[in-house]
């Protein structure tokens, strides 16, 4: 019994490091067919520049919803939502989450009812993810005041969507604490005067973590929670709202503070 056990649990293992394997695959045929054949019939079609915009978010919100279920099906994951409502009507907020594995913002983005997202130059130029991130107006995070300017707009202008972003910049690494938060979200909640909604993400257990491959996969499928905050105010997090450097690092103290008591909880 104990030798069928283990060739139970190695053909399990085996099945979901192929299954694994077949999602990112198709996680990479899916962009290229976006970028290259969906978002250009959207051009196409529809002549106002807001509204191609918007509805490739859409497409890119249900190709990750499904991407998502996909690997339920497979047996590579679970996943639970707590707030999901609050989530779904999150509109001109800036929604904040910690980043602990590769596929959090396909989560985020397939449970939003429309997105905005900042991505890294990496998915900018992958030549996989290139179209559907330019062709959905997302703006990449070039670390400059420009990218601050474009986020602020952004939040601004589009009142149908939130913005998301992760301020640590990157994953964190395996068993470890968060990575500091880098300045930009705070910058941008002070300058847009947008509310701030905070997203705690648990993965367990741990996986496709900074500097993990994709085949360094647990010994089960992993269970992702994702669980959505009250929205809170800047004004209710500092008594002086003014934009200037020394607000920004405080605002972004407060939220680190508030990331890592939250999550130590959990």
């Amino acid at each position: 019994m104990l030798k069928f056990n283990d060739l139970k649990k190695k053909a399990n293992y085996a099945w979901r490091v192929g299954a694994t394997g077949f999602s990112f695959a198709s996680f990479g045929v899916g962009g290229v067919a976006i970028g290259g054949l969906i978002a250009p019939l959207v051009r196409l079609s529809t002549q106002a520049p807001a509204l191609r915009t918007q509805r490739t978010q859409k497409i890119i919100k249900h190709s990750f919803k499904g991407f998502t279920e996909m690997m339920v099906k497979l047996g590579i994951m679970t996943y639970e939502v707590e707030g999901l409502d609050k989530l779904q009507r999150s509109h001109q907020e800036l929604v904040i989450a910690n980043h602990p594995t590769l596929i959090d913002v396909v989560v985020l983005i397939g449970l939003m009812e429309q997105a905005n997202c900042v991505v890294k130059q990496a998915l900018w130029s992958n030549p996989f993810t290139k179209g559907p991130v330019q062709s959905a107006g997302y703006i990449l995070n070039a670390g400059s005041e420009q990218f601050i300017q474009d986020c602020v707009h952004k939040l601004q202008q589009d009142k149908a969507a939130s913005l998301l972003i992760f301020p640590e910049g990157t994953r964190t690494a395996k068993d470890a604490q968060l990575n500091e938060f880098q300045r930009g979200a705070a910058n941008i909640a002070l300058r847009a005067g947008v509310p701030i909604r905070p997203v705690l993400i648990t993965c367990t257990p741990s996986t496709l973590t900074k500097n993990e491959k994709w085949y360094h996969i647990p010994e089960q499928p992993f269970h992702i929670q994702v669980k959505v905050l009250d929205a809170v105010r800047v004004e209710d997090v500092l008594e002086d709202v003014t934009v200037n450097p020394k607000n920004v690092r405080l605002l972004n103290q407060q939220l680190q503070r508030f990331f890592n008591q939250e999550l130590s909880l959990k």
